[in-house]
């Protein structure tokens, strides 16, 4: 009888992505995951393409060429599976390339940079196909990428659907961090919404994350609700012409008291835990962990239409300011049916999920 010895042994495991700060839904799913992992005695490294230097992770972006890098750890590493949750296709495209010397990959997908990178040339879609049909495994974080990955031909038996939320672990020091100024500002206003965004950038030439949408549907709120306070986490500005220009439109519509920024590096679940309502107005997505964290955390969410958003969601038509006030303004008429609603709710954790899929592809 031939025994596998891998069944008594766990796993060697390599995250490569974004690791925070900046706090963004990938690089916050990628350090709770690491921590989850660590606390059931699962090694872990993570290989990181934001700016930081902590023990047991690598900081790539510090390399001239990254994909020279990958190139090199394609033949250097020593953990059994790599775990991708790249947007680039090029270094996906590497990455694959570990199952050829007997490596084990798997492939995340977390927002629409698949369905964009297939937009290129013929060569191009041919080889970011190859690249998933040879990673061990692909994790879509919603259904609508499954189809799409299902439609490139990837096999179903591949593919498994899981979303990249993790419960925070409320941490006392996380807290502290946040400055005194926002905990004024929250503490003075009445309702409290917030929204956050990685950086400031635009899909289809509109503002993804829907900040002017938050601007206007604040402006609006206040007619009714004077005191009205909203907190936008925007941890890495990207674009300072547009956010000056935002700012200028939160002066004319005489809110500045009323809309603060948090341009700072610090995590966001302790605004969510002060907040009335959170809001999603974004207009494309893949599965925000922050509807997911504030469903979680007992905080109504209101959420565009340009995904299957979570149970519990309330959904407004993208880009639909008048939708969008309509339902903020339901929600605040009828707080406690929505708070109340949202507190019987249960989220599942995922870092079980992706454990399971470990052992599997590990095992095989």
């Amino acid at each position: 009888m031939v025994v596998n010895m891998k069944r008594n042994k766990k796993p060697k495991i390599a995250l490569i992505g974004a690791y925070p700060p900046p706090y963004g839904g990938v690089s916050i799913h990628i350090q709770r995951l690491k921590n989850k992992l660590e606390k059931k005695n699962v090694e872990c490294f993570v290989y990181s393409f934001s700016e930081n230097n902590y023990e047991n992770i690598k900081n790539v972006k510090s390399i001239t060429n990254p994909k020279k890098w990958i190139l090199k750890y394609l033949f250097t590493s020593n953990e059994d599976i790599i775990h991708s949750h790249i947007s680039d296709w090029r270094l996906r495209i590497i990455i694959s390339l570990m199952s050829l010397i007997g490596k084990k990959s798997i492939i995340s997908i977390h927002g629409e940079n698949l369905k964009t990178s297939l937009k290129g040339n013929y060569f191009k879609k041919m080889l970011i196909k190859i690249s998933l049909k040879l990673s061990s495994a692909v994790v879509p974080v919603n259904t609508d990428i499954k189809d799409l990955c299902l439609s490139i031909g990837v096999k179903p038996g591949k593919i498994e659907v899981i979303s990249p939320f993790i419960p925070p672990s409320i941490k006392d020091n996380e807290i502290k961090e946040i400055p005194q100024k926002i905990w004024n500002f929250i503490n003075n206003h009445s309702p409290i919404i917030s929204a956050n965004a990685y950086k400031i950038t635009f899909f289809n030439n509109q503002d993804l994350y829907g900040l002017d949408l938050c601007v206007n549907l604040c402006a609006d709120l206040k007619k009714d609700y004077p005191n009205i306070g909203f907190v936008f986490s925007l941890p890495d500005i990207g674009d300072y012409t547009y956010f000056n220009k935002i700012k200028s439109i939160i002066i004319e519509k005489n809110i500045e008291k009323n809309f603060i920024f948090i341009t700072e590096p610090y995590q966001f679940y302790p605004i969510l835990m002060k907040s009335d309502i959170f809001v999603r107005p974004t207009n494309t997505d893949g599965d925000s962990v922050s509807i997911r964290e504030a469903l979680y955390l007992g905080v109504p969410v209101i959420g565009s239409d340009v995904i299957s958003r979570p149970e519990g969601t309330i959904i407004f038509r993208n880009r639909n300011i008048d939708d969008f006030i309509k339902k903020c303004k339901e929600v605040i008429s009828n707080y406690d049916f929505y708070k109340n609603m949202v507190k019987s709710m249960e989220l599942k954790e995922n870092d079980e999920k992706i454990l399971k899929l470990y052992y599997k592809i590990y095992n095989e």
